[in-house]
């Protein structure tokens, strides 16, 4: 089973992965303009489409974002908590963000695609707003040490693409209105190439970080990001169920996926614009991405092998 889930679905993600490590070392990829065009068009167009065509029940949806929401307070509680002890603290902003933050957009999304069809990738990208609320606005004041105006903060989440057009899909599901055939077909135009933009930027990110320098924090960080989380996801989700008394169905195992995730490119970025150690952030985010090879592989297994699907 291990072989079999490694095969058809962690290793074409890794395949594109590596198409742009080698794209990278031989034509020197503009990894901004990448960025930018991921986050501000391929990745609302995926979201708007998904969440359209979305067949989630509120009680799903809700459910996917209560549990989210307080794995994540949870899981930077406890990072932050770690990384303040001495001889970890002067690393505490990136430590703590790359612990905290998983790469669920292009990666994540890829992933729980392949693993789970359309209904896989629609949780993931609930996981993925989610996140990138978390990420512009604890994620900001953190990387700036406490220093970033909360208005501000509040003015860039507003100018984020991604929120309006989750909202307007949105709002045309719930008034059922279908979208005009040229129209739609362009959205999924769009929408259909974040995937392979997404990983090959992705692999041309891995291509420029360092060899590792700081094995004690690295460590630290991928037993939280690969181990450390999922389990807590695993927990959360146990106790949501039992409360509840009602199963997230597939939405359970992508949650617990989403939480396995290796550590998120925004995290980089974030050190290089507020002067944190970027060069953590690089490692943290290369070998995580490395290993999750074989740990993602492994939950999925194991989740595969327990029937939450």
């Amino acid at each position: 089973m291990f072989l079999s889930i490694f095969i058809n679905i962690t290793l074409p993600v890794f395949i594109l992965i590596g198409t742009g490590i080698l794209a990278e070392r031989t034509l020197k990829i503009d990894l901004p303009t990448l960025n930018r065009l991921s986050f501000n068009v391929l990745l609302p167009a995926l979201v708007f489409i998904k969440t359209l065509d979305a067949n989630l029940s509120p009680a799903v949806f809700g459910g996917v974002a209560a549990i989210n929401i307080a794995h994540t307070l949870l899981l930077f509680a406890m990072a932050w908590g770690l990384f303040s002890l001495p001889g970890l603290k002067a690393h505490r902003p990136v430590a703590t963000l790359a612990a905290v933050t998983p790469n669920a957009g292009n990666y994540g999304i890829p992933l729980a695609a392949l693993a789970y069809g359309a209904t896989g990738a629609n949780v993931m990208a609930i996981i993925v707003m989610i996140q990138i609320f978390f990420t512009i606005s604890a994620g900001i004041w953190i990387a700036d040490s406490g220093k970033s105006d909360p208005r501000q903060i509040l003015l860039g989440f507003l100018k984020i693409p991604l929120l309006w057009t989750t909202l307007l899909a949105l709002l045309l599901a719930g008034l059922r209105v279908q979208l005009p055939i040229p129209l739609r077909s362009a959205v999924e135009f769009l929408s259909n190439g974040l995937i392979p933009i997404a990983l090959l930027t992705l692999g041309a990110q891995l291509a420029r970080s360092r060899a590792a320098s700081q094995v004690s924090l690295l460590s630290l960080v991928t037993l939280f990001r690969l181990f450390l989380s999922p389990l807590l996801a695993l927990a959360m989700l146990a106790g949501w169920t039992a409360w509840s008394g009602a199963s997230l169905g597939v939405a359970g195992p992508v949650l617990v996926i989403a939480a396995g995730m290796p550590v998120a490119v925004n995290v980089y970025i974030l050190a290089s614009e507020y002067g944190q150690d970027s060069p953590l952030a690089s490692q943290t985010i290369f070998w995580t991405t490395a290993l999750s090879a074989v740990t993602l592989t492994g939950w999925l297994a194991w989740l595969q092998a327990a029937n939450w699907s």
